[in-house]
């Protein structure tokens, strides 16, 4: 049984998976691997409960809550294992425990024959060194009920920290939507397969670090995963090479059309972003008022003003839309730009414009689209809260209507195109500010200009982008990250081996 954490890519969190495929395909798995249904049970116990121990080896006082399904099984389990070991426990069930059936029942019987007490929420005394929360799993789809929030209520009051088996209870484990309320977890420990929910929406903040135990039988499932996670190290091998002779037109043209009055910032840290991750030429089209004296701090980067400019033959990709504007000026660059027939990034009003022509979209569409949430509402015609109730529907969704590549932008960005979905892990709070989106329309279009196709063009920057963010983060914190700060982790990434992942195969990953 393999326990691996996300901070390292690994055989087991190269994909995830919808709950209901993960529950069908445990039955299926453990029958054709001869073990039933119980054995998988304990296997998830036994490995919480060591990790509980090494992550916290002095726990020695643990609060244990348990839900009326197999979730709540699973907390019997580590229960009886922390008992054995002469931890002090103290077990709630949420509702009645003799009302348990099947595995957990079996789990719980075991529990009470070892001595095991089953406690109620009053009842619970002094202050835990652990808690670990068995409350909900992933079948629930409703919002928590007025009793399961007050056990959640207890949890996230307690000042300890918290480990959630599979998920955090009332996290929607296939959108990473709260439903309602959560429990706040220090470190959940998923089981057989990653759910999207864990890595997307509102996920990231109440899960803390996520682990994965395989339990013994994911190799053996059978339903193709949902989508796959984007690790670095392994994305990083389809870098664009350049031979030892090159020449800079050789490396790439880029045009990036934007930067209305008052708004030069988005296509300048878009232009050096490119020149950055290794485009040859980069071109910054802009309004008259300010094109002129855009290179001023970086003049390896080409100006040109909109209407003047007739060299859309120039560029071998566009990046069209930071900094744009919904001014007249900023709709007849949108439609001479459309023109362009090769591949092309379209963000921030850019998106606002092509929504406006959605009727008559052209039938060739080698783009790449990257709303945040705010715009994939517009795109689709819904709310905000919409969207982040079910980010992998809604970047489907915006893929299906507009074609080509959609990145719905978000804590655990998500990326569509015809194929699959894919998921990108990285990144922080530190982000959520001006320019970071410019900075990835950059790094697309840079990557598209030197000859990738839209698809591995995004599946490159997004995660490069997010890691870049993390890098820079960790040198000088979260708080007041600007996007500038990424520009040199990026050159970084791009030009060595990055020590955050990995790079050892385990020859026994899953058995």
């Amino acid at each position: 049984m393999s326990i691996v954490g996300l901070e390292k890519p690994h055989s087991l969190t190269q994909s995830f998976w919808y709950s209901e495929q993960i529950r069908e395909g445990e039955r299926q798995a453990a029958a054709s691997a001869g073990i039933n249904l119980f054995e998988l049970m304990s296997r998830a116990g036994l490995a919480l409960f060591e990790l509980a121990r090494k992550e916290w080896p002095d726990a020695r006082h643990w609060w244990v809550f348990c839900g009326g399904g197999n979730n709540g099984g699973d907390g019997y389990v580590v229960a009886r294992l922390a008992r054995a070991a002469g931890i002090r426990v103290q077990l709630v069930q949420l509702g009645d425990a003799d009302a348990l059936t099947g595995d957990a029942a079996l789990a719980r019987d075991h529990y009470r024959a070892d001595g095991g007490a089953i406690e109620s929420l009053e009842a619970l005394q002094d202050s835990p060194d652990l808690i670990v929360d068995a409350l909900l799993g992933t079948g629930l789809k409703g919002e928590v009920r007025e009793a399961a929030r007050q056990h959640i209520r207890r949890i996230n009051d307690t000042a300890v920290p918290v480990l959630a088996v599979d998920l955090p209870s009332g996290l929607c484990a296939d959108t990473g939507r709260l439903l309602g309320t959560a429990v706040r977890a220090s470190l959940t420990l998923s089981f057989v397969g990653l759910k999207p929910g864990l890595l997307t929406g509102r996920g990231p903040d109440v899960c803390g670090r996520v682990w994965l135990a395989d339990l013994g039988i994911q190799p053996r499932l059978r339903a193709a995963p949902a989508g796959r996670l984007l690790h670095w190290q392994q994305e990083r091998r389809d870098l664009p090479g350049r031979r030892r002779g090159a020449h800079k037109g050789e490396a790439g043209r880029l045009l990036i059309a934007g930067g209305n009055e008052g708004m030069s910032g988005a296509v300048r840290l878009a232009g050096e972003a490119a020149l950055r991750l290794g485009t040859g030429l980069v071109r910054l089209l802009s309004h008259p008022s300010h094109a002129s004296w855009l290179n001023l701090s970086r003049p390896e980067l080409m100006t040109a003003s909109f209407p003047e400019f007739d060299g859309w033959q120039w560029p071998q990709a566009l990046v069209l839309g930071p900094g744009l504007g919904r001014d007249p000026w900023a709709q007849a660059l949108f439609e001479a730009a459309l023109s362009f027939p090769g591949p092309m990034v379209i963000d921030a009003d850019g998106l606002y414009w092509l929504c406006r022509r959605q009727a008559v979209l052209p039938a060739e569409r080698p783009w790449v689209l990257t709303p945040h949430p705010g715009e994939a509402a517009m795109l689709l015609g819904c709310s905000v809260a919409e969207v982040e109730a079910d980010r992998p529907a809604a970047v489907r969704a915006i893929q299906r209507q507009y074609g080509g590549v959609a990145v719905l932008k978000g804590a655990g960005s998500l990326i569509a195109d015809e194929q699959q979905v894919s998921l990108c892990h990285y990144g922080n709070p530190g982000m959520a500010s001006g320019g970071m989106g410019d900075l990835l329309s950059g790094i697309i279009g840079a990557f598209m200009a030197q000859g990738l196709a839209p698809a591995r063009a995004a599946t490159l920057a997004v995660p490069l982008h997010a890691l870049a963010g993390d890098k820079a983060a960790g040198a000088g914190g979260m708080l007041g990250l600007l996007a500038s700060d990424l520009l040199s982790p990026l050159r970084t990434l791009i030009n060595q081996k990055d020590e955050h992942d990995n790079q050892d195969v385990d020859p026994v990953a899953g058995r």
